[in-house]
């Protein structure tokens, strides 16, 4: 035992001085390579609903930062300890100089680390928010580096500080670059940074995706407008904004794609700072830095005894930063903003490389979709089945069975397992395009006739009507209640479709079923974007109570589903039910179904508040988002027209409402 103490001691200072010789290179190419990541996958979030890759863009974004910092103060202790060890050591003590030496030379790399990358500044609405944060960071840690050239000043020549001046300066520029943008992407800094309408005098198809882009180059200054809190009425765009004219289905969607892809870009990366002069001449000077500084090291380096680790992790550095500063003025390049820049001037050829760029696969192709292109799902009856089930007599596994089911109770547990994700298909976004249509005509010429609900009034009666049932509540209800009907569905036979009739039955159907699972989706996952007067937590826990009384099983959810929802309905309604389930009224009900759950989703879009559609931009994008937009074009919503769940007025006045029900329609059996 007395020879284990030493060895074990050995190796402490073994692994103790690997630690300080290799240290502060470790954490500096760490800091490069978050660097690396961040800008491959900035751009791709947009993209991507991936929960693993945004957790991964999270953690990379956050400690990209405590990299950099943390090597900062390395360097700065670096430079203190390396003139005491040569006071101290002699000989010895210089060659551990020599080894560190050119670690000041790195802390301006990290300035740059710092400032971020092009295809992504903010990871959420919150980092822009709190840009005086970064700006009081940018104070301390550019007081870091000083303090670090300070330290070192007295040990290196001029050829050797002067490319590292350089790079301070372009560290400083990307920084203070990085915290401009979050300014700009503020609610505020949306509202001071004013947007000049560019005069292009160009004349394309109104249907192609040159005449999509230039409208969109018009009435991106009113998207800004609805982002950073005004009304519709307050725009000053708002002409070239709102709809005009009839657009065919493919181009209105592909449209509000471009448009929220350019808010995007705004909101989250440095284009708002690179479409201004200050910013492209600042660009500017910072890669002229760059590239000096890269001149006058590879000089300095053969003139003097360097390490070779050290001169191979500086090589690195700028050779990597080369080659995202070129990457990132392609990305400028395929801008739309650059293609109308260049096309406003007259520059023909650099208009037609920068179109090409945009419509290369690259860039924003046509036929690309610009955001996931998914819906959430959550289907509330699937949720309440439990899946182990088992007829075991042992105690052991009867106990571990009730172990899992309470586990799987807890609604955290839910959300993970019924939670998932569906392409949002053409059928959905025409039948939104449509009907947002629809809805604003009612809005503007008193259309009630079309709000019959011949066979849903029992339901809306004894869900929607009443004001003692929340929001909330209405959604899990009438969630409950279009599962139950489409799990009644008569044959073919019954009905008498044809094959198209029964292929369309079919669309109608899935339809409704996503809908419907995406409306509770928002209830589970996203409840901030509903207009709930209570919380969701509370509903859903209160409807998971009821629920329970019941064996488990998939029948036992239903029946205990039915009696559930019976129990919500007005005394003498039951028999609707009843006759719904008919071949003749079922398949009339189903099309009623997929009415009210448009109207319903067109109705919470209309009320959710803009900064949370700015900030599911950032995470993929959201279906609601597209329908709030179009909403605006079309003038209706709290940001045109306030919009209220109901009326039950004789006349349509006042107030928008998604449903309209007058007293005088009695239900009649």
């Amino acid at each position: 035992m007395a020879d284990a103490s030493p060895s074990a001691s050995s190796l402490s200072v073994s692994l103790s001085q690997i630690r300080n010789r290799w240290e502060i290179q470790a954490v500096v190419l760490l800091s490069f390579t978050a660097q690396i990541f961040l800008f491959l996958t900035g751009g791709i979030r947009r993209y991507n609903r991936n929960t693993l890759l945004r957790l991964s863009i999270w953690l990379a974004y956050v400690g990209a930062d405590m990299v950099a910092v943390y090597a900062l103060g390395l360097i700065s202790r670096n430079d203190q300890t390396s003139t005491t060890s040569v006071e101290c050591r002699g000989i010895k003590g210089a060659n551990d100089r020599n080894r560190h030496q050119l670690a000041f030379f790195w802390a301006p790399f990290l300035l740059i680390h710092l400032g971020g990358q092009d295809t992504m500044t903010a990871f959420s609405m919150e980092d822009n928010n709190l840009w005086l944060r970064h700006l009081l960071n940018l104070s301390i840690q550019v007081y870091l580096a000083l303090y670090a050239f300070w330290k070192s000043k007295g040990r290196h020549n001029l050829e050797i500080l002067a490319p590292a001046i350089l790079v301070f300066l372009s560290g400083i520029i990307k920084y203070g670059e990085r915290t401009w943008a979050l300014k700009c992407g503020s609610r505020n800094g949306l509202r001071e940074t004013n947007l000049k309408l560019l005069e292009l005098n160009v004349e394309v198809d109104k249907g192609s995706y040159h005449g999509t882009i230039l409208y969109v180059l018009r009435s991106i200054l009113g998207v800004r407008d609805l982002f950073s809190g005004r009304s519709v009425s307050q725009m000053k765009v708002r002409e070239l904004f709102k709809f005009q004219t009839h657009r065919p289905l493919d181009q209105v969607l592909k449209l509000m794609e471009v448009e929220l892809a350019m808010m995007y870009d705004d909101l989250y990366t440095k284009a708002m700072v690179l479409r201004t002069r200050t910013g492209i001449i600042l660009r500017c000077i910072s890669q002229v830095s760059l590239i000096s500084a890269f001149v006058l090291f590879v000089i300095a380096s053969k003139k003097q005894y360097y390490s070779r680790a050290d001169v191979a992790i500086t090589y690195a550095l700028f050779i990597g930063g080369f080659g995202l500063e070129v990457s990132a003025v392609v990305l400028m390049a395929m801008s739309p903003w650059t293609w109308a820049f260049f096309k406003a001037r007259k520059s023909e050829r650099l208009a037609r490389v920068s179109w090409l760029l945009l419509s290369s696969s690259v860039g924003w192709p046509e036929k690309r979709t610009l955001w996931s292109n998914s819906m959430g799902q959550y289907n509330f009856l699937n949720s309440c089945t439990v899946s182990h089930q088992s007829s075991t007599k042992c105690k052991l596994l009867i106990s571990i069975r009730k172990m899992l089911t309470a586990v799987e109770n807890k609604l955290f547990v839910r959300k993970l397992r019924h939670t998932k994700h569906v392409k949002v298909d053409k059928e959905i976004m025409d039948n939104v395009v449509t009907w947002v249509g629809r809805v604003a005509r009612e809005e503007f010429t008193r259309i009630t006739e079309l709000q019959r609900w011949v066979q849903l009034r029992p339901i809306i009666d004894g869900i929607l009507k009443p004001t003692a049932i929340s929001f909330g509540e209405s959604i899990v209800l009438l969630h409950i209640y279009t599962e139950l009907h489409l799990r009644k569905r008569p044959s073919d036979e019954a009905i008498g479709m044809d094959a198209e009739t029964t292929a369309s039955t079919d669309t109608v159907m899935e339809t409704c079923r996503k809908i419907s699972s995406y409306m509770v989706y928002l209830l589970v996952v996203q409840p901030s974007m509903l207009p709930l007067s209570g919380t969701a937590q509370d509903t859903l826990s209160e409807f998971y109570e009821k629920m329970s009384k019941n064996d488990g099983t998939r029948q036992g959810v239903l029946d205990t589903a039915y009696q559930v929802l019976i129990h919500w309905l007005e005394f003498g309604y039951e028999e609707f039910l009843k006759v719904q389930e008919e071949p003749g009224p079922w398949r009339e009900t189903l099309m009623e179904i997929r009415d009210m759950w448009l109207r319903l989703l067109i109705y919470a879009a209309g009320k959710c508040q803009v900064e949370l559609h700015a900030q599911q931009l950032g995470r993929g994008g959201e279906l609601l988002t597209f329908v709030w937009l179009l909403m605006a074009h079309s003038g209706i919503g709290d940001v045109g027209h306030q919009v209220d769940l109901i009326s039950t007025n004789d006349i349509m006045s006042g107030q928008f409402c998604a449903f309209h029900f007058p007293r005088a329609q009695q239900p009649s059996a």
